[in-house]
């Protein structure tokens, strides 16, 4: 299997090993530089090249860019910081009652559940989460916590511990037909998992870029479904939130029509700018193209785990859907293999008692070979 992208273009796979995309992943050199470009011009010219006309179109690349990845409409796409953010503000904008609950999951990534928590706290609402034997969310109980008080079910499309990917479409069926929302952290998948909203009847998606897009720190997308547009009021919003962004009028709030309502302030413009370009990177190559490469990536290094004895945690191991694979080794302490995999070179992360593996586009048959060579050499010292 010949390796998906040159190694120049992802420099950090020059020099490490580098299986840890679903912690950060390294950027492209072409999004480094849009960054960077963007910055150095900042800093010499100011605005006289970053004009209110230039700022707008910072946000409609990223809508354009949003909606190919996401298989949306680009009114359907808001520019965001970071994940956390964007759930806040919708957790906010949707703000559920003492009669209504939240659903979701006990071995999600805190960021998902939060939001609800914290709303709760002023509206009284009930957050359910499944009880996630042995760290997989079982869909059947997830689906069953919904009822006819649901407002919302929040969940990761791909588990940030296991890389276990739920499939959202039947998830969607069951929250709408009890008129809840589907809420959506696609931050472990999209770049790496194809995204089609329209087909899993999502209502609202986000992702960070950091991750699997590779993409920069200080950069995200949100998409809200067309028809919550005018139903829903942003929780966090500021002067980016309105139908006339630079009128700057304090006396009158009159919202965006569209998804960009919940643009709500002043954003790392340059990092949106290289999202961007890290995203049409990735989209001309294929999400379903690289997908299928790091599945083959993933089954390759699971097969060599299991050779060295590994105990999976990732539950969909055998039918791997994304290519997230967490181990342990038993016998020994799993913090201090991954300590020894990171000074060798093998770049991985502790995770729930276990080893988080996560290869991307940028690896390499040879690095599966490299991370199964060092990792039995580690076992047999450790």
């Amino acid at each position: 299997m010949e390796a998906l992208v040159s190694s120049d273009l992802f420099p950090a796979t020059q020099h490490y090993t580098y299986l840890n995309a679903a912690s950060v992943a390294p950027m492209s050199k072409m999004a480094a530089q849009a960054t960077l470009d963007w910055q150095e011009d900042l800093a010499m010219r100011g605005t006289v090249h970053f004009d209110e006309q230039a700022e707008t179109k910072v946000f409609e690349s990223l809508r354009q860019t949003g909606a190919r990845l996401l298989g949306a409409q680009p009114d359907e796409i808001a520019s965001a910081s970071n994940a956390s953010e964007a759930l806040c503000s919708l957790a906010w904008a949707l703000s559920p009652g003492p009669e209504a609950n939240v659903v979701s999951a006990r071995v999600e990534f805190p960021s998902v559940v939060y939001p609800w928590l914290r709303v709760a706290r002023s509206t009284g609402c009930e957050v359910r989460l499944t009880a996630d034997e042995n760290h997989v969310i079982d869909p059947t109980e997830l689906m069953d916590l919904i009822d006819e008080r649901t407002a919302a079910v929040c969940i990761s499309h791909v588990q940030y511990s296991t890389g276990q990917c739920l499939d959202l479409a039947p998830l969607a069926q069951v929250a709408h037909e009890h008129g809840a929302l589907l809420i959506v952290d696609a931050t472990q998948s999209a770049g790496a998992v194809p995204i089609d909203v329209v087909a899993d009847d999502i209502d609202a998606l986000v992702t960070s870029g950091y991750k699997w897009l590779c993409g920069p720190f200080g950069a995200a997308i949100l998409f809200v479904r067309r028809d919550l547009h005018q139903k829903l009021e942003p929780g966090l919003v500021g002067w980016r939130s309105t139908s006339q962004v630079f009128d700057f009028q304090a006396d009158r709030l009159e919202w965006a029509p569209n998804a960009s309502r919940f643009e709500f302030g002043t954003m790392a413009y340059g990092c949106a700018i290289g999202l961007v370009t890290a995203t049409d990177h990735l989209l001309g190559i294929g999400i379903e193209h690289i997908h299928a490469y790091d599945l083959s990536l993933a089954t390759a290094l699971a097969e060599g785990l299991a050779n060295l004895e590994a105990e999976f945690v990732s539950p969909q191991i055998e039918n791997p859907k994304s290519s997230i694979v967490t181990a342990r080794f038993p016998g020994h302490d799993q913090t201090q293999v991954a300590r020894r995999l990171n000074e060798e070179g093998v770049v991985v992360s502790p995770r729930i008692g276990a080893v988080r593996f996560a290869p991307h586009l940028y690896n390499t048959p040879d690095d599966i070979d490299r991370t199964l060579e060092i990792l039995g050499g580690i076992l047999k010292e450790t």
